[in-house]
């Protein structure tokens, strides 16, 4: 038995909210934020992790930055005009269907779309894994400010190495070793 606060690949499912390209270009750290959003995307492929996709109000803030999409293999997102997920009805649905009760989360803004998601999904009974350098805001202080409201509320502190890892559990797999040069790859541009 492991601790609660371990990720699981056949307990998990990924969640990227709101990476659009017009909110992207006023984000703190967008291009490093893309950049772990993205592996953390290859290694919930590698692994078969279900992915679910937001996107807030199309019209106005664009669609998912190419960063992203071109990593995803079903470019199908939730269209939402309300900050948390939980407030669209398809959202409910899909994350009902994918029957997971980890949810690793992602995208922007903190304290805004991701905020308000993480604290539902909780009620809901989720156990969220908040990956700390793969959301973002448009100002330091919202970043901080969110990531604190998210942990007082009980939600897990993470970081994108702390989530491949708990999802691989093991080296010596296939798995392990086809994300690692993703990993060193990661390491040798973000430097």
């Amino acid at each position: 038995m492991r601790h609660e606060y371990i990720l699981s690949k056949d307990k998990s499912a990924l969640l990227i909210i709101d990476m659009q390209d017009r909110l992207m270009r006023e984000i703190v750290g967008a291009k490093e934020i893309a950049q772990n959003v993205a592996l953390i995307i290859e290694t919930a492929k590698i692994l078969h992790l279900p992915i679910l996709l937001t996107e807030h109000n199309s019209r106005v803030f664009g669609q998912t930055i190419p960063e992203i999409k071109t990593k995803l293999d079903n470019y199908s997102p939730v269209e939402k005009i309300i900050f948390s997920c939980f407030g669209s009805e398809e959202f409910r649905k899909k994350i009902s269907d994918v029957g997971r009760e980890q949810l690793i989360v992602v995208g922007i803004e903190t304290h805004i779309c991701v905020c308000q998601t993480v604290l539902d999904a909780m009620v809901e009974g989720y156990d969220v894994h908040v990956v700390s350098n793969a959301v973002s805001a448009r100002s330091e202080l919202d970043h901080k400010i969110g990531l604190e409201k998210m942990y007082s509320g009980g939600a897990i502190p993470s970081s994108t190495e702390i989530v491949v890892y708990d999802l691989l559990e093991k080296g010596g797999t296939d798995e392990f070793r086809a994300v690692l040069p993703l990993i060193k790859k990661k390491a040798t541009t973000s430097g």
